[in-house]
């Protein structure tokens, strides 16, 4: 009796601590969901290297400079350039630049890139509105240019500029037709992203999101041609035109807004803002310059995000991040599972640092970081700007406003149901190759068999024995039942294998689910 009552009570403890420990693993996981993304950057409000003084008390005096209307929309990097795009609104100095290490009372100066000269907009041969960015693989940074003022107000045709970041010189600059650029039945039109695929120097691909005119815009540089395409999927959602950040709320009605371009599976993923969609579309098709826009196959599903969302950004395991508006947090799903709303999960959330994530790039090192191009690791940089309190006018400029974060793919994935299929990939590439293993294994006793039978009928042929025709016939009954059982027996073997990798993955998959179910402080 005194044994039972022993054991009780032991297990009673062992319970009691399992169940301690389960809540503190959940508190931690809220707190590691707070700080998985690390500030980098943060600004109260942005300014510039003039290069003196007098210089800047000058743009202040004239209206070229006005602290409280500049409001950064892109972040990316290249080597040891973190560039930051700056919308153009009267009072912006210069709307392409560059983050340097000097520091002013608002946060570290931006510098214009290439230099002041671009900055200088007035005759349309400068960057007018550099909204969104992109570096490809060849060392060339794409630069959206909207031509817009005070985010209405067309000042020069919107254009895609490029340049060679190893001389920092222009390598082309080209004007989109007005006819590409715009929604021809509306008349509406800003164009917002862009994904930019890089096949080769001479081929490369850009696609450019029309949020206004609600369209999809393909470039090819090859032949310098544009091709605007229209789907109901790039349409915004009149159930969720209302937005709500940190408890403060604005009305837009946009369309397809933030687009990401996958390096596994060529999908670019996009949404319209005014949605709680997520879709996408093979790119593959659009290599073919004779594809017919009727043919396109969009995909995808309406309703499947709990909020809207604003950027995205696709690492090389194929895991699609998005930025969730009023979760002020960062979501993410794996292209490899299916898309729907129980393979989503929440890989960082903090009210305070992720207000509206505008900005999203997937690269192989981070600024400060001090880890330049490891290939074994992936790191997202990410941009917060607080667009409520844009849209709604009331930023207090003695608050933190504007920052960059940044964490390692990896860490950010790690026990989330974003890697998953991660795993399941490699036990399935392990199964391959056991079973690889195993028929080689089992050609190559086939052929030592019929090797060694050979030899035996060619000693036969030559002893000139009579009965050689019923050894051969013999011989093969014989190969055919030890194939006959090998075969079954590696059928077996495989089956087991299989088996066994099945019941792991599952143990695995329940054991990431019970973490994961303890991790989770958002809802999908």
């Amino acid at each position: 009796m005194t044994k039972w009552l022993l054991l009780v009570v032991c297990l009673g403890i062992a319970c009691q601590d399992v169940t301690s420990a389960a809540v503190n693993h959940q508190r931690k996981s809220s707190k590691n969901l707070a700080h998985s993304m690390k500030v980098i950057y943060e600004w109260k409000h942005i300014d510039y290297d003039f290069g003196s003084v007098e210089r800047r008390d000058a743009a202040i005096k004239s209206g070229e400079f006005d602290h409280t209307k500049n409001y950064p929309f892109d972040v990316d990097r290249w080597r040891d350039k973190t560039f930051v795009t700056v919308e153009r609104f009267d009072g912006v100095p210069s709307s392409l630049n560059v983050v340097t290490n000097k520091k002013g009372k608002g946060g570290p100066l931006l510098h214009p890139y290439p230099d002041w000269s671009w900055a200088n907009y007035k005759d349309c041969s400068g960057i007018v509105s550099a909204f969104k960015i992109a570096v490809d693989k060849f060392d060339r940074l794409w630069v959206l240019d909207s031509g817009l003022v005070n985010n209405n107000q067309p000042m020069c045709s919107p254009k895609l500029v490029t340049f060679d970041l190893t001389t920092s010189k222009l390598l082309k600059q080209v004007e989109i037709p007005h006819n590409i650029a715009v929604n021809a039945t509306t008349g509406m039109g800003e164009l917002v992203s862009l994904a930019v695929q890089a096949i080769d120097p001479t081929n490369t691909m850009v696609y450019i999101a029309d949020e206004r005119g609600e369209a999809l815009i393909i470039y090819q540089n090859s032949d310098d041609s544009f091709h605007r395409l229209t789907s109901n999927t790039f349409d915004y959602d009149p159930r969720y035109t209302k937005l709500t950040v940190a408890g403060e709320s604005f009305t837009v009605k946009n369309g397809i807004c933030g687009i990401a371009l996958s390096p596994v599976t060529n999908n670019l993923y996009y949404s319209p803002l005014a949605s709680h969609s997520l879709y996408y579309v093979n790119t593959e098709q659009f290599r073919n310059p004779q594809y017919e826009e009727s043919n396109v196959q969009y995909e995808g599903s309406q309703d499947i995000l709990n909020t809207q969302s604003f950027a995205k950004a696709v690492s090389k395991n194929g895991v699609v991040f998005l930025g969730l508006v009023s979760n002020s947090a960062v979501g993410c799903v794996n292209e490899h599972q299916v898309l729907q709303k129980e393979n989503f999960d929440v890989v960082a959330q903090n009210e305070e640092t992720l207000q509206m994530i505008v900005s999203m790039k997937i690269m192989q090192d981070l600024p400060q970081s001090g880890r330049i191009n490891d290939p074994g690791n992936e790191y997202m940089l990410a941009l917060s700007n607080k667009m409520q309190k844009i849209i709604n006018n009331d930023f207090n400029f003695n608050d933190v406003n504007f920052r960059i974060l940044g964490a390692n793919v990896n860490h950010l994935t790690r026990n989330t149901r974003c890697a998953k299929s991660n795993n399941q990939n490699a036990n399935n590439q392990n199964a391959n190759n056991q079973n690889a293993n195993n028929q080689n294994a089992n050609n190559q006793n086939a052929n030592n068999q019929n090797d060694n039978n050979q030899n035996d009928n060619g000693n036969n042929r030559r002893n000139g024995n009579n009965q050689n025709g019923n050894r051969q016939n013999d011989n093969k009954q014989n190969d055919n039942k030890q194939n006959a059982n090998k075969q079954n027996d590696n059928k077996q073997n495989v089956t087991r294998q299989n088996d066994n990798r099945q019941n792991d993955n599952k143990q695995n998959d329940n054991r990431q689910n019970d973490n994961r179910q303890n991790d989770n402080q958002a809802e999908w």
